[in-house]
């Protein structure tokens, strides 16, 4: 059973061939299939299957059973939930998928639910605007002053803790505006359940659960993490 207070996440780089054969393996479903085939780039479809075929090879093993025995659902609001089907005492199993650049990450954990996100840093036009309109006052103060390297970081930083809030809750961006309850950065981070972690040179990552966060176990997967 996974420590709640412990979630995983695991860090992928897209273009690791194991993890690029996971696209021809049978793990695909239909719907799968039709998203990839209506993709204007070809690679691009198929980094989509081989995530989608990697969440359920990770799923699986964590809920002892096939990979192709896992079912994923999409719940009101758009958030993915794993689905133990025929199995009512399946151990609850929370997670969180995002991906930028050739950076794929998987968060799973025994919480309730989970929002993770993950950003290449980049410069962002109107940064400053956009931090207007999404974030609270505080959080869009902590842009004032800082050079445009360090507000670019710094903007990175807060759009993933937003976006890992917004997840965590199932609830689109557009519905966490402001700084109020459960929408406020820094009061996430001080109870616990909002963390950011380190990953590549280059990205932001932050990851929100529903529990409070001793420890996020942050993994590699070797090539046979992969193997089926």
């Amino acid at each position: 059973m996974m420590d709640p207070r412990r979630p995983c996440v695991w860090l992928v780089d897209v273009t690791d061939e194991a993890f690029e054969a996971l696209a021809d393996t049978d793990l695909s479903t239909e719907e799968d299939r039709r998203r990839a085939d209506s993709m204007a780039d070809p690679a691009r479809g198929r980094i989509l299957l081989a995530r989608h075929a990697a969440v359920r090879v990770l799923l699986g093993r964590q809920a002892d059973c096939a990979p192709g025995e896992v079912r994923v659902v999409v719940a009101p609001g758009g958030k993915p939930v794993y689905v133990p089907i025929g199995r009512p005492d399946a151990t609850p199993l929370a997670f969180s998928v995002a991906h930028t650049g050739d950076l794929f990450a998987v968060a799973l954990g025994g919480a309730r639910s989970l929002g993770l996100d993950v950003e290449q840093v980049r410069t962002v036009p109107r940064a400053e605007a956009i931090a207007t309109r999404w974030f609270g006052a505080a959080e869009a103060g902590r842009l004032t002053g800082l050079s445009r390297e360090q507000a670019d970081a710094e903007f990175m930083r807060l759009w993933t803790a937003k976006e890992a809030l917004a997840k965590r809750h199932g609830a689109g961006l557009r519905l966490m505006k402001g700084d109020v309850g459960e929408l406020n950065i820094q009061a996430a981070i001080d109870a616990n359940r909002l963390r950011y972690f380190k990953t590549a040179v280059g990205y932001a990552a932050a990851l929100a659960s529903s529990e409070v966060i001793e420890d996020i176990q942050i993994l590699q997967p070797g090539e046979h993490e992969w193997t089926i």
